[in-house]
C-alpha cells in the first residue's frame, strides 16, 4: 500500500515536470479495483502533443525504489469523441468510462478534465456497438465449428472462450456497465452481480481446475515459450501481440503472490485474486497464440500448452454445442 504522503510527494513531482510546449489539457492520478495492494501509482496525462495512448515508466522515488509510477499520454480526442458520442470502438468507451470514473484530477488549469468527469454518467452504449460485438459473437462460433469438423479441438476452445467474452460483453452493455476488455475485468464486473453468467465463464476457464503449484507451472511453461516465440518475431506482425503476453503474464504473477499473502486475513480477497490471476493466464495464452499471418491464425505450440493446462477429457463435439446454446442465449 502506498502512504497518502508518498503519493503527495509523487504527484508533486510529477507535476513538477509538466512542459508548456505539450499544451497539457490536465493530469488525473487513476485508481483501480488493487489500489490497496500495490506499490504503483498510475497517472493518466492529457495532451494536444500526443497522437494516441503512449504507456511509459517514470523514474521511481530514490526514497521508495520498489514504487511503480506509470504515466499514459492521451490526445484529447480520446477522451472527446466519447463524451461527444461519436462512433468510436467499445474499448475506447470502456477505458473512457473507466479512467474518469475512478479518478482523481490533480492538475486541471482550464477546468476541461472537470467537465468531463461530470458528463461520464451520460455515456451510453449505442446499439451500433451491442449490434457488432453479437455478430462478432457469431464470426468467432464459425470459427469455432470450423476447428471442431478438423477434429482440432484445443483450437476450437480457445474460439470458444474468445467468443464467450465477447457474448458476455452484450447483456452487461444492455444494462450500461463499462467492465469489460479483458478476462480479469469480466470476471469482477460478473462477481457480485451475475452470478450465472459468472460461474458459466469460470467453468470456461476452468477455474476450479487450477491449484497454485499448477497455475505457477502453467505461466512458467507460457514465459519460457514466450521468450523463444518474441526473438523469432521481432519486426513482424505477432511482435506486439507478445509483449501484450508478457504484461498479462506479469500481472498474473503478481495476483497470485497477492492471493497467496491474503489467504492469511482475508480468504475472499484472495480467492478473488487467484480468479485475476488464472484470467490473466488466459489472456497471455491468447495473445501469444495470436499468429496473424498463417492460414490457422493460432501458434500449435501456443495451442498445445493451452490444452494441457486448460483442457480436459470431457471435451467433446456434445459439449461443445451445450456451451453453444448458452452463448447464443446471452447475445439474444
Amino acid at each position: 500500500m502506498v502512504e497518502l504522503s508518498v503519493k503527495k510527494r509523487v504527484i508533486e513531482y510529477v507535476l513538477s515536470k509538466i512542459e508548456a510546449k505539450n499544451q497539457e489539457w490536465g493530469r488525473f492520478l487513476v485508481k483501480d479495483s488493487f489500489d490497496t495492494l500495490d506499490l504503483h501509482i498510475t497517472f493518466w496525462a492529457v495532451q494536444e502533443s500526443a497522437r494516441d495512448l503512449k504507456e511509459v515508466a517514470l523514474t521511481p522515488m530514490v526514497e521508495q525504489p520498489e514504487l511503480e509510477l506509470k504515466l499514459t499520454y492521451a490526445p484529447p480526442s480520446f477522451f472527446l469523441e466519447v463524451l461527444d458520442g461519436r462512433n468510436t470502438p467499445y474499448w475506447q468507451v470502456a477505458t473512457v468510462y473507466r479512467v474518469l470514473n475512478n479518478s482523481e484530477i490533480i492538475y486541471d488549469p482550464k477546468g476541461r478534465l472537470k467537465e468531463w468527469v461530470n458528463k461520464i454518467n451520460q455515456i451510453k452504449w449505442t446499439p451500433d456497438v451491442i449490434q457488432l460485438k453479437q455478430q462478432t459473437t457469431l464470426s468467432l462460433l464459425q470459427r469455432m465449428e470450423k476447428f471442431i469438423k478438423e477434429d482440432m479441438l484445443a483450437d476450437a476452445y480457445i474460439w470458444l472462450i474468445k467468443a464467450a467474452e465477447e457474448a458476455i460483453c452484450v447483456p452487461l452493455m444492455k444494462q450500461n456497465s463499462f467492465g469489460l476488455g479483458s478476462a480479469p475485468l469480466l470476471l469482477d464486473t460478473l462477481r457480485d452481480h451475475h452470478n450465472d453468467i459468472f460461474l458459466f465463464f469460470k467453468s470456461l476457464l476452468r477455474i476450479e481446475m487450477f491449484s497454485i503449484e499448477k497455475l505457477e507451472e502453467s505461466r512458467r511453461e507460457l514465459e519460457k515459450l514466450a521468450d523463444r516465440l518474441y526473438l523469432d518475431n521481432i519486426k513482424t506482425d505477432r511482435e506486439m501481440w507478445i509483449l501484450a503476453a508478457f504484461v498479462a503474464l506479469n500481472e498474473s504473477e503478481k495476483r497470485l503472490t497477492q492471493s497467496i499473502a491474503a489467504k492469511e486475513y482475508d480468504i475472499n480477497l484472495s480467492t478473488r485474486l487467484f480468479e485475476t490471476s488464472i484470467g490473466e493466464l488466459w489472456q497471455a495464452y491468447f495473445l501469444v497464440a495470436q499468429n496473424p499471418r498463417t492460414e490457422v491464425k493460432l501458434d500449435p505450440w501456443v495451442v498445445g500448452s493451452f490444452w494441457k493446462w486448460f483442457g480436459y477429457p470431457e471435451i467433446n463435439e456434445e459439449w461443445f454445442h451445450q456451451k453453444v446454446s448458452i452463448i447464443k442465449d446471452l447475445i439474444k
